[in-house]
């Protein structure tokens, strides 16, 4: 289900700002496009509703079929090439309605991670499935990449999105098929269990941590295609980052996954936001030679893609650890809310701030004003490392210090090979 999600994303969510600069997009819009990713989650108040009644697996199966409906219009205005600010709104309220769909069904996405994880070596199962998922995420952006070209016309997005279609119909299949556990009872209606769960002091600070992560990444990196794009990178090229960072995933999950069921969440999290926060000050040196910014593109994405992977290891298994199984929907859609709150934020604040800054000709120290933007925003990223530090069990956890004096831990058992 992963691995769907992941290739189904790439022919229609990942191609979203291209298609929508190929309409005549402003970076305004990019970045609404960016806040209705989060947005879009209150559709889990719905889910939460509903699972009671249809229970996990067919409530994720109907999401998905009816996230086909907005990615036919799309289609539909994808062939029709019309380029203006009307077809930019009409395309950004039909993404915002497919995710919205989407997310009604991603309600249950991690009880379910939950219900078929034993617990044990949970790290090593997160690499396995990641990898798979990544592995799809290596190879369709290069096939993808390729038929865009370098500047595509609305018209060349039109199969990606239908390939789309075809992906997710057969994920409304295969998510029948994935294993369920019974969900407790509860006395309290929606609204009650998300502040019975934000009322955990674990629950509570990982939703904090997720709200200030999800603010400063919403206000940059919705923002490196416009960067990018700017310099010089063809959309063919940029769509081919999102290949070198599932490759970045890919080649260090198996560590991270070792490192997190060894040593737990707090010396991960702790070296993958460092190093985040110190990669935004690489934006202060962006290339302007045609050779050179790809290679910089390149390797940005890869670094990016390495850390990701590892941050997302250790906020996974932060989750488990702070989530009980006696409110388990609405202990992970309370943090995954707290997340949107500040995507929401960022998106909106960040897509109208980078719009006014890369149009000016303002300078700090001989840089652009943009390019500071991008670097002091990401480089803001320490202040979620603090966060990290409230995180349940940090004190109880091995510190990157003592990690890295024991060494890489032993290969667990089913470990995917590195």
């Amino acid at each position: 289900m992963a691995v769907l999600g992941s290739v189904g994303d790439t022919f229609i969510a990942s191609v979203a700002p291209l298609f929508m600069l190929s309409l005549g997009s402003t970076p305004f819009y990019i970045g609404l496009l960016t806040t209705t990713e989060h947005v879009q989650k209150i559709a889990r108040i719905i889910g939460i509703r509903l699972v009671v009644h249809t229970g996990k697996a067919r409530l994720m199966a109907g999401s998905r079929a009816l996230a086909i409906l907005p990615v036919l219009g799309l289609c539909h205005l994808a062939w029709q090439g019309t380029i203006g600010t009307t077809p930019v709104v009409v395309s950004l309220l039909l993404f915002a309605g497919r995710e919205f769909i989407r997310q009604a069904g991603n309600t249950v996405w991690w009880a379910m991670i939950q219900d078929n994880t034993a617990g044990d070596a949970f790290g090593a199962f997160m690499a396995r499935l990641r990898i798979r998922q990544r592995a799809a995420s290596l190879v369709v952006p290069l096939i993808v990449g390729w038929y865009l070209g370098t500047s595509p016309s609305p018209g060349r997005f039109g199969w990606p999105f239908a390939a789309g279609i075809l992906v997710s119909l057969l994920s409304v299949w295969w998510a029948l098929g994935i294993k369920e556990g019974p969900l407790a009872e509860q006395e309290e209606g929606a609204f009650g269990q998300l502040r019975s769960a934000i009322r955990t002091p674990a629950v509570a600070w990982l939703s904090i941590f997720m709200a200030t992560y999800q603010l400063i990444y919403s206000a940059t990196g919705s923002m490196w295609v416009v960067a990018l794009r700017n310099q010089g990178v063809g959309a063919m090229a940029f769509v081919w980052m999102g290949s070198i960072a599932a490759l970045g995933q890919m080649i260090s999950l198996t560590w991270w996954g070792r490192l997190v069921d060894a040593y737990g969440p707090r010396s991960t999290l702790s070296t993958t936001l460092l190093l985040k926060a110190g990669l935004g000050l690489t934006w202060l040196f962006l290339p302007t030679e045609f050779t050179i910014l790809h290679v910089w593109s390149a390797l940005f994405y890869l670094a990016w893609g390495i850390l990701d992977s590892g941050q997302n290891m250790g906020r996974t298994q932060a989750m488990m650890d702070a989530v009980t199984e006696e409110n388990q929907v609405a202990g992970f859609n309370a943090i995954m809310y707290a997340g949107s709150l500040g995507g929401i934020v960022g998106g909106v604040g960040g897509g109208w701030v980078f719009g006014l800054v890369s149009e000016s000709t303002i300078t700090w120290s001989g840089y652009p004003i943009s390019l500071v933007y991008l670097a002091g925003i990401q480089a803001a990223t320490f202040v979620v490392y603090l966060l990290s530090r409230k995180l349940a069990g940090y004190t109880d956890q091995t510190s990157t210090r003592d990690a890295v004096r024991s060494g890489m831990p032993p290969k667990a058992e089913g470990e995917p090979p590195a």
